[in-house]
């Protein structure tokens, strides 16, 4: 089992932090260099984080002194490369957005490229290792004969396989992979999360509505998608924390809708949680909020941007990672709405089969909501 770094170790990760900080000043980052820095574990998590083109651009502005030669040549080649991916990237889908459009195809290229050109002014700024590609659920088809035109082969079955003018999805299932030779890996979206929610429904019409600027739904969409993976990389943080002050700038009195929406659809913690993280590593100011078990949490999160993961010996560290995945909110809710809240159809079942007023045969209504779940939603009936 892996045993975590210790966090003098904490001065490891506030300097590792910092580099990739595209805010942090030239002068902070020098005085908190100039106390020794362990390159092999800067670049261990450099690689770990896919901040290469970050800490690269840090790098740049300071003197010789604080990196060997070594050091900086290694980045250098290291960001070199993906620099040229990134540019296959642009090229790919500069040509897929051609096509999209000539067929009319309702599409949105999201994350990747255009969050790197919004949040840093770059291309580089962001590595991504495939692109993400979000369509309307009636242009799927359209959208993957594209694709298949452009040489992609799907790593699952094809749209086109299904029924004439019909795409088969499972409730749980949003997107499909393509690849092909020489290229980069497309995923082809019809909405940004697993969960076929109100929020994931709300924010894919917000991307799909187009535009190049900030907005409120997205960076809560970004503090979901982090937090469903328990923050694991930090380039992730770095993106909400250039989206969170940009937002700032553009929209002063962004964060009363910021709430109002975190609070209907269900994102609160997630949204508390990234931004705790913000202040206590990057050194944003946030509006102050908690809930229980906020700094156990972030704590751990720190720990594994450290290491992979620290040995689970307590309930606690298996627990708080759990209460902050994504899914747990809607899953809670969904099952709630399962087994209390039948829909007319439970009702109307009830109705026909029961005598008198029914009260014995209600206690059912749960288990016909669930048969009927199971039988529409996992076997396709």
């Amino acid at each position: 089992m892996k045993i975590m770094m210790k966090l003098s170790d904490e001065q490891l990760l506030q300097t590792f932090l910092l580099l990739c900080y595209p805010q942090t000043p030239a002068e902070t980052l020098a005085a908190k260099l100039a106390v020794g820095i362990n390159e092999a574990q800067i670049k261990w998590l450099v690689n770990r984080h896919r901040v290469w083109n970050l800490v690269a651009a840090a790098i740049s502005k300071l003197d010789s002194q604080f990196f060997s030669t070594d050091f900086r040549q290694w980045l250098q080649e290291a960001s070199a490369r993906r620099q040229q991916q990134t540019l296959l990237q642009f090229k790919v889908q500069t040509e897929l957005a051609k096509a999209l459009d000539e067929i009319g195809v309702k599409y949105q290229f999201f994350k990747g490229i255009d969050l790197s050109l919004r949040l840093y002014g770059d291309l580089n700024g962001r590595y991504s290792r495939d692109i993400d590609l979000l369509v309307s659920a009636s242009d799927t088809i359209a959208a993957e004969r594209i694709l298949i035109d452009f040489g992609y082969t799907p790593l699952n079955d094809a749209f086109t396989d299904t029924a004439p003018g019909q795409v088969i999805r499972g409730s749980f299932f949003k997107d499909k992979s393509y690849q092909a030779s020489g290229l980069p890996v497309i995923e082809l979206h019809t909405r940004v999360n697993n969960e076929d929610t109100a929020f994931s429904k709300a924010v894919t019409e917000a991307l799909l509505a187009g535009g190049q600027q900030l907005n409120v739904l997205e960076y809560l969409y970004l503090c979901v998608h982090a937090m469903k993976s328990n923050c694991h990389r930090v380039k992730w943080l770095i993106d909400l924390g250039c989206y969170y002050e940009k937002l700032n700038q553009q929209m002063p009195h962004w964060h009363e809708q910021k709430w109002r929406e975190a609070k209907k659809f269900g994102v609160v913690r997630q949204v508390i949680a990234c931004e705790y993280l913000m202040a206590q590593c990057l050194g944003i100011t946030v509006e102050p909020k908690r809930f229980i078990g906020l700094q156990s949490y972030s704590n751990w999160v720190m720990g594994i941007w450290l290491d992979e993961y620290s040995s689970l010996i307590s309930l606690k560290k298996l627990i708080l990672p759990m209460l902050m995945n994504g899914q747990f909110e809607h899953r809670l809710k969904a099952i709630n709405l399962l087994l209390f809240c039948p829909n007319d159809a439970d009702v109307a079942f009830i109705n026909r089969y029961a005598w008198g007023d029914g009260r014995l045969l209600s206690l059912l209504l749960p288990f016909r909501k669930l048969s009927r779940y199971t039988k529409k939603k996992l076997l396709g009936a």
